[in-house]
């Protein structure tokens, strides 16, 4: 500090501070505001964000303890929550267990139906679980090119053995004998003894 401004009086120092402040405060005051207004509206995103995820969850709860008393009675109360609470992850839950419930009662075509609602989730992981679901229900609908092309868009390696395997039922229904018995052969390699015994089976059914 420079030794003009050291003998200032009190005076001078409190009008230099205002007519700083005068030039300077303004933009000063608005980079404080802004700053507190992004980290409040960004708190109170995040904790909307938990409220509204609770909220799902507890009605999620509550719609599913209805729905597996009396699927046929209920399917309304699922459709509505499926609705209500589109794009979340548990409309995707809620879609998966319609599927589950249809497959039950051997109606496939309803089960593609909320299998294919299910795809349109943006994770990855439901959308694996969705696809393979979907290709079992081609599967039995004997749409077997469609089942081929649902396995083919799974891309998680967690997924490889059961797609393999699957593939080679589908091959085999098709009638296409010596691609099916590659599909098992590749899925044995990758499978635990007890897996590689039931592969065996379907091996030697060809």
């Amino acid at each position: 500090m420079s030794n003009e401004y050291l003998n200032k009086t009190e005076e001078q120092q409190f009008e230099d501070a205002k007519n700083w402040f005068k030039e300077n405060g303004t933009p000063i005051l608005v980079a404080i505001i802004l700053a507190c207004a992004a980290s409040f509206g960004w708190n109170f995103w995040k904790n909307h964000q938990l409220e509204t995820a609770k909220k799902t969850s507890a009605a999620y709860q509550s719609v599913m303890e209805s729905y597996l008393q009396n699927p046929s009675k209920n399917q309304p109360l699922i459709e509505k929550f499926i609705e209500d609470n589109k794009g979340s992850s548990y409309a995707t839950f809620a879609q998966l267990e319609t599927a589950k419930q249809a497959v039950e009662n051997g109606d496939f075509s309803a089960a593609k139906v909320a299998l294919q609602s299910a795809l349109t989730h943006s994770d990855s992981t439901l959308q694996s679980v969705a696809r393979f679901r979907l290709a079992q229900v081609d599967y039995q609908l004997k749409s077997y090119d469609e089942a081929l092309a649902n396995l083919a868009q799974i891309q998680d390696k967690a997924w490889e053995l059961r797609k393999q395997i699957l593939t080679g039922d589908i091959l085999t229904a098709k009638g296409d004998i010596p691609a099916a018995k590659s599909a098992y052969e590749q899925a044995k390699a990758n499978a635990t003894p007890q897996e590689q015994t039931l592969i065996d089976v379907r091996l030697n059914n060809l």
